[in-house]
């Protein structure tokens, strides 16, 4: 289907045409029309499958440019998203000059945004949910505006927005309120907040399954003799030319690590995470989309949904402990049509999180970097853990127990060592215990969602 078929005003229809976007992705296909339509919308599909066209187009195609007042809220959980749903919106500007967007985020003064706000409304807002929530208590944003987008609203809901969130829709009084929610992954906790919010509003789904994407290929890559990750990425890089490639490290630690390593080798690299000043990671990100470095060294939280353009390799410096963040990796590359490579970097101790993917139907190739440098298709052995592992932070409460009662030599001190690690490895069982079940209640809700989407 082609946009030119829409019902779009005219000089959407011309924006996208310069910006060389004609034909839609499934999930637009399944999506806009809905939102034409004035209906609220949940819309669940991959990272990379253009989720943020179908809010936008449908948003700025019922805007009323004789109103001068905000009509839509665009809610973001991260500032560097919020600057690129920003950005997204200034291309349409040049084909719409009456078009007005204001950028409310934390580190900006409160003061002047009401001032901006007042003297001169925008028609759409984008910020981030603690800004955009204190600008609609003060009444600044107005309470009955006709849109509310809640974008990336997993990650809203995985780090800790409810609360804020809720308030907002309490807030927001509008009889005539257009709701939308965009995730690229959808689980028990945020369909529950989610009904919340949103009531029984249209859930559209395309994806058979969010574990799987033809578009991207997996490696596990490992090297003769020890398992030197460094030295396996080094015989790596050597093997492959990206055009974009983000590596990513499973803490900020690992990534300067890492980062510093790389630059000592002559690599084009850059450095990305939440550490970094809000300035230094703007700068990055402009840098990165001007094509002025080939490889990113970046952690998950500060790679989170952004676009970066051109990315056709991800490479993982060691799997993460929750399945899911490999996916939002993975999901930088084989965006839309495009066609995307991922690599994992063997290390030991990662075998039952290898397998665990691998039953979520993440078929690995298995590439061998030999004596000679060269990488050859080669089976690695790997053994079943059935108890879930203890992570570092538990290791370490473990470790602090030990060396804290060791120094007070008393009757019955080992009974109370014990006691106190069973007590944590036990709280570590039921987590593990816990996330199976929601598991399992993610798959059953989404089921659910897609037999009522079919009826």
């Amino acid at each position: 289907m082609l946009f030119k078929q829409l019902n779009l005003q005219q000089w959407i229809q011309n924006a996208l045409t310069s910006m060389h976007i004609e034909k839609l992705t499934k999930i637009q296909e399944r999506a806009i029309p809905h939102a034409l339509g004035y209906k609220s919308l949940v819309v669940t599909s991959q990272t990379g499958s253009g989720k943020t066209l179908c809010y936008l187009l449908p948003l700025l195609n019922r805007l009323n440019f004789n109103e001068h007042k905000i009509q839509g809220v665009i809610v973001l959980p991260t500032k560097e998203l919020a600057r690129q749903i920003n950005s997204k919106l200034s291309e349409f500007k040049p084909f719409q000059h009456n078009l007005r967007t204001l950028l409310v985020i934390g580190n900006q003064d409160i003061k002047l945004q009401v001032h901006s706000i007042k003297a001169n409304p925008p028609q759409i807002i984008v910020g981030t949910v603690t800004r955009v929530l204190d600008l609609i208590k003060n009444h600044t944003i107005n309470h009955n505006i006709n849109t509310l987008v809640l974008d990336e609203v997993d990650m809203l809901i995985d780090l800790g927005f409810n609360k804020q969130v809720n308030e907002m829709f309490e807030l927001v009084d509008s009889p005539d309120l257009i709701k939308f929610a965009c995730s690229a992954t959808t689980h028990y906790s945020l369909a529950q907040h989610l009904r919340h919010y949103l009531g029984n509003t249209k859930v559209i789904n395309i994806d058979q399954s969010i574990w799987s994407n033809e578009s991207i290929t997996h490696h596990l890559v490992y090297s003769t003799g020890t398992f030197d990750m460094f030295a396996t990425l080094q015989g790596l890089l050597k093997n492959i030319n990206p055009y974009m490639c983000i590596i990513f490290a499973n803490t900020k630690n690992i990534a300067n690590d890492l980062y510093q390593k790389l630059l000592n080798h002559n690599v084009n690299v850059a450095l990305l995470h939440k550490d970094l000043s809000i300035r230094q990671r703007k700068n990055i990100y402009r840098e990165i989309n001007k094509g002025h470095y080939q490889y990113l060294v970046a952690t998950d939280l500060a790679a989170r949904g952004l676009d970066i353009n051109g990315v056709d390799v991800v490479i993982s410096y060691g799997l993460p402990e929750d399945d899911i963040w490999y996916m939002h990796r993975i999901g930088r590359t084989g965006r839309v049509n495009a066609k995307g490579v991922a690599y994992t970097i063997y290390e030991n101790g990662i075998d039952h999180r290898i397998l665990r993917l691998s039953r979520k139907h993440i078929v690995w190739h298995y590439l061998f970097l030999n004596k000679e440098g060269a990488l050859v298709e080669k089976p690695l052995k790997l053994h079943l853990q059935h108890k879930p592992r203890l992570d570092e932070t538990t290791n370490r409460q473990i470790k602090m127990i030990i060396g804290t009662n060791s120094k007070k030599i008393r009757p019955g001190y080992k009974k109370k060592i014990r006691k106190q690690i069973h007590k944590i490895k036990q709280r570590k069982r039921h987590e593990f215990i816990e996330k199976k079940i929601k598991q399992h209640l993610l798959i059953k809700n989404i089921r659910a969602s897609k037999h009522k989407g079919h009826k």
